[in-house]
């Protein structure tokens, strides 16, 4: 069965990492990649799929897209007769809509609209309604996400499926690769290192975050957040008038998330909302003790107190009592940790969400 992957960019995102697992990880026996189309110039993780030798075009999007995008994205679906045509992210998904409309190829189109739904202003969402009786399936990451395109948006229940996102449940943290990052903050044994990995964005709430940092100041805390973004700006001023530059620092979205994820010694998920978080997972899946806030598809991952412990959204205060409590308590952090490890391995593994897809893109005929 041929595969063509269509997504709205190839930056550094939980949709774009989903694109470019399932890209790389299908059951090449049973399914080829005809490619991946990006509408937006090509970013990091278009050039990963190149040298895992994925085709990868562009069609150069900046802005709203025109008829020559239309246009271009079917010649590349014509070029490659796939049997599935997976859209993720809104822009894919109704350029996708459009060409099955016109196509001379037969193809199934599964769509993945993810969190970004919520958000949609109501232009956006009009046309979404015009167009979306063309989706042969829809994949929600979250049961959130299901319940909101077909309590909200009225989509058929019977289209739209729920596939949690997975990740690999690695091997623990390399000592080395902990310390270099650690020696780099100048951190010393006894200090507590909190991260959050993500978009500099305002839905991530990184703010919130910052204000409970500023609560906590007799505590032994430090913080990097990891990503870049629109806000960055802002947060930097927040970190100067919270007086936290000695404390917090941003280390931008270098390849090196991994590395920075394995110095830390509990993950932060300040979000004001979310689907199912591909970085609460990957904090998760290492045995970090995560403090999260409690929205969307985050409480169908975390049980409080149990694996995790769970927050409510934009609110410091509360956050910051959530912090005190990890910081202070060794013996919790390592406890959760280990049953937040056991939670990914169990729930939410790599091939779960592989042969889930699988499943998927080999159910209903076209």
């Amino acid at each position: 069965m041929r595969i063509l992957f269509v997504a709205t960019s190839t930056e550094l995102g939980g949709a774009e990492k989903t694109v470019y697992t399932l890209a790389t990880s299908l059951n090449p026996e049973r399914f080829q990649v005809a490619g991946v189309v990006s509408l937006k110039p090509p970013g990091p993780y278009a050039e990963r799929l190149s040298r895992q030798s994925v085709p990868v075009d562009t069609l150069g999007l900046r802005g709203l897209p025109r008829p020559r995008h239309l246009h271009e994205l079917l010649r590349l679906i014509d070029r490659s007769k796939p049997d599935v045509v997976h859209a993720v992210m809104y822009q894919a998904i109704q350029l996708c809509r459009l060409a099955k409309g016109r196509s001379a190829a037969s193809f199934k189109l599964v769509s993945s609209p993810r969190v970004s739904y919520r958000t949609r202003s109501w232009l956006s969402l009009a046309v979404d309604r015009a167009l979306k009786g063309r989706d042969d399936l829809l994949v929600s990451e979250c049961e959130a996400s299901r319940r909101h395109l077909i309590e909200r948006l009225g989509y058929e229940p019977a289209k739209v499926l729920r596939i949690y996102n997975g990740v690999e449940t690695p091997g623990a943290a390399a000592p080395p690769q902990r310390q270099r990052k650690r020696l780099e903050l100048g951190l010393s044994q006894t200090d507590i290192l909190v991260g959050s990995l993500g978009r500099l964005d305002a839905q991530k709430g990184h703010s919130t975050l910052l204000e409970a940092l500023a609560l906590l100041p007799r505590l032994p805390l430090h913080c990097v957040l990891i990503g870049e973004g629109p806000r960055r700006r802002a947060l930097e001023a927040q970190i100067r008038r919270l007086n936290l530059g000695g404390r917090v620092r941003l280390v931008g979205a270098s390849g090196e998330a991994a590395a920075w994820l394995s110095s830390l010694d509990l993950f932060v998920l300040p979000s004001l909302w979310e689907g199912l978080p591909n970085a609460l997972l990957e904090a998760m899946a290492l045995g970090l003790p995560v403090a999260a806030s409690a929205v969307d598809g985050v409480p169908e991952l975390v049980s409080d107190g149990r694996d995790g412990l769970l927050v409510s959204p934009g609110q410091p205060a509360a956050l910051a009592n959530r912090l005190a409590e990890l910081a202070r308590d060794a013996a919790l952090r390592s406890r959760l940790g280990a049953a937040a490890r056991r939670t990914v391995f169990e729930r939410f593994s790599l091939e779960r969400m592989l042969g889930e897809y699988e499943s998927a893109y080999c159910g209903n005929e076209k």
